[in-house]
């Protein structure tokens, strides 16, 4: 019998295989979701990007729910306390931090965001 990729990760990283499952799930979807965008700017007919629109939709709505999903596995694995500062008064410096990265782009210069 052959074991789930899920619990190979838990043995070598330490990771719950849910909290991973998750921020794979959440991880495709985010690259679902970019890929549709590119695609809706390819498509020359109107059925055609309306299909790669709708299927952005859905992949944004899928990745919004995986983060929320995400944020409860987390508390729940660590009763509560996040190492990310979630759920206590140091969640606002991740905050802050987390706004700081944002107004930077990915070359670090000022003014860029990420896609996701």
């Amino acid at each position: 019998m052959q074991q789930q990729p899920g619990r190979e990760v838990a043995q070598q990283t330490g990771t719950r295989n849910e909290t991973y499952d998750v921020i794979a799930v959440l991880y495709h979807a985010l690259q679902g979701a970019e890929n549709c965008q590119i695609y809706a700017q390819d498509a020359n007919d109107g059925p055609t990007r309306e299909f790669f629109q709708q299927a952005l939709q859905m992949q944004r709505q899928l990745a919004d729910q995986g983060k929320q999903v995400l944020q409860q596995v987390l508390q729940n694995d660590t009763g509560g306390s996040s190492a990310f500062g979630w759920g206590s008064s140091s969640g606002q410096s991740f905050s802050q931090g987390q706004s700081q990265f944002e107004s930077q782009g990915s070359d670090g210069s000022p003014g860029g965001s990420s896609s996701f």
